[in-house]
């Protein structure tokens, strides 16, 4: 009798070992990889300038932005809804300050940052031709990833994704490449539009931010009749990755905007 029970136990303890050894492997199989990404934003626009529509060229320049990693598609707007009073003072006057305070609760301070110093430089300041932004963050698989910057000398241009881009593919393994394709050019339905490069109430043309005349709009793609350059000829946007001590971690606090109307 007792070698009986003696059995039945060591049966027991083997059936529980086999079944924690196999949520041990299922726990591990579905165990999310984590990545480091770096983010460079260049201005490769010509240093002579963008052909304005009087036959006159204006330098073209990138804002101070903002950029998160998280589940949700798109943070920043809605395509066909109005824009609130972040979102404008991010479109008009490149400030993401709002907008970075908007989206704390929701996203959280590990994975939000706001871009604002150019590469070599030590104060906030838009980009010009040359010019560079660069930031890192860790995400982990199942996250995505956006970012948003304005069209400097327009009244309302962004630039960013109409759908936050996936950070990991199906088999796990992280982006990396040229991500220049995927922004976008859009209008914040706040300002009325001028001409890129000439309207007075453009920066640097304007004296005192959020002046211009009213559009009670929508937020859309660009298309009001002026001509913008295509954005592979003004821009280039890459993506790294490294999984390599990749855990996560905070980004550094975003140091304070700087509006592009200066």
């Amino acid at each position: 009798m007792l070698k009986k029970k003696l059995l039945a136990s060591f049966a027991v303890a083997a059936a529980f070992i086999t079944i924690a050894g196999n949520n041990i492997a299922v726990s591990a199989a579905k165990a999310k990889r984590t990545a480091i990404f770096t983010v460079r934003i260049e201005n490769i626009s010509s240093p002579d300038g963008i052909a304005g529509q009087n036959g006159e060229k204006y330098p073209f320049a990138l804002s101070p932005g903002l950029f998160y990693a998280n589940h949700r598609k798109n943070y920043f707007f809605v395509e066909g809804k109005k824009a609130d009073a972040a979102l404008e003072a991010q479109a008009e006057d490149g400030n993401p300050e709002l907008l970075s305070k908007k989206l704390l609760t929701k996203v959280g301070s590990i994975f939000l940052g706001v871009f604002n110093k150019p590469v070599g430089g030590g104060m906030a300041a838009p980009i010009l031709p040359g010019g560079a932004y660069e930031f890192n963050f860790t995400a982990q698989e199942g996250m995505r990833f956006n970012l948003i910057a304005m069209y400097g000398q327009s009244n309302d241009l962004f630039y960013s994704l109409n759908e936050a881009l996936e950070l990991f593919d199906p088999n796990g393994d992280p982006l990396s490449g040229d991500i220049t394709g995927k922004l976008l050019l859009w209008d914040a339905g706040t300002e009325k539009n001028q001409a890129p490069g000439l309207g007075d109430e453009q920066a640097p043309r304007q004296k005192i931010a959020n002046t211009g005349a009213a559009e009670n709009g929508v937020v859309s793609i660009i298309k009001d009749g002026f001509a913008y350059p295509n954005t592979r000829d003004v821009l280039k946007v890459t993506i790294t990755s490294n999984t390599a001590n990749a855990k996560i971690r905070s980004v550094s606090s975003p140091d304070r905007a700087v509006s592009t109307r200066n």
